[in-house]
């Protein structure tokens, strides 16, 4: 059965003292939470967040290698993320495939992960440009079957659909479009594994705007399961306003 899953990655706007004064106030507003909710902080401030045990909170790391340990400066190994308790990884984001990661290395990610029992949030979407020229649905097509290369078993795996083109754009995206690609997103994937349940993955809105406004409309998209943002978790009441949203789910399980 999908799950609904909220997804708060940080990316490099908080440093150690802020990251520990978040996770201290983070208790005041999680009771009743309904929803499973991942925290991404930077890679430097998963300890922190390790000292602040909550049961609402899961970890997710906004990087990993594609290779395993080694002489290998820099690279953030599957293994090491694990004894951080990181139940998560981010994959494929906008602002890692803008510095040149290819569906190859993406690919290679996701099996390292999900041979560790770490959960891959597969990022996938379109430039501006691609989307003004009618190329989504291509552009998706390559992404899912390049990055899932070898994978017929999506239980463990997330996916998050990114418009490149209204992320801090101010474009508006329509939700109409956003379920409808969803849709196709999930008869993809079912195609690519072979496997006829394969569509029942979680399937995250991470483009913009995500606000306490917005996010009723994205979470009552029949074939989104969740959020994934970056400016409206920057704040623990903000955070908790979205996870907090009432909407009706009209899902059913792909067979």
């Amino acid at each position: 059965m999908r799950r609904t899953l909220f997804v708060g990655n940080w990316k490099s706007t908080k440093n150690i003292k802020e990251t520990e004064d978040y996770f201290r106030e983070l208790p005041q507003h999680t009771a009743g939470w309904k929803h499973e909710v991942v925290l991404m902080p930077s890679f430097v401030c998963l300890e922190v967040a390790n000292r602040y045990p909550l049961p609402d909170i899961k970890l997710g790391s906004q990087e990993v290698s594609h290779m395993g340990t080694g002489m290998i400066s820099g690279d953030i190994p599957v293994s090491t993320l694990k004894t951080l308790n990181v139940k998560y990884a981010l994959i494929g984001h906008v602002d890692r495939r803008a510095m040149g990661e290819t569906n190859e290395r993406i690919n290679a990610k996701i099996k390292n992960c999900l041979a560790e029992g770490i959960s891959p949030i597969l990022c996938i979407g379109e430039t501006l440009q691609e989307y003004e020229g009618n190329r989504t649905r291509e552009v998706i097509d390559k992404q899912l079957r390049e990055c899932l290369v070898g994978i017929k078993n999506m239980d463990n795996v997330v996916i998050a659909y990114q418009p490149i083109w209204s992320i801090g754009s101010g474009h508006f995206v329509n939700i109409e479009f956003i379920g409808l690609i969803a849709n196709y997103i999930r008869k993809t994937v079912i195609q690519i594994t072979g496997n006829a349940t394969s569509g029942n993955f979680p399937l995250l809105y991470g483009g913009g705007p995500i606000t306490p406004t917005t996010a009723q409309g994205f979470l009552e998209t029949p074939d989104i399961d969740g959020l994934m943002m970056t400016v409206g978790s920057y704040k623990p009441d903000s955070l908790s306003q979205i996870v907090r949203t009432e909407f009706t789910i009209r899902r059913s399980n792909l067979q």
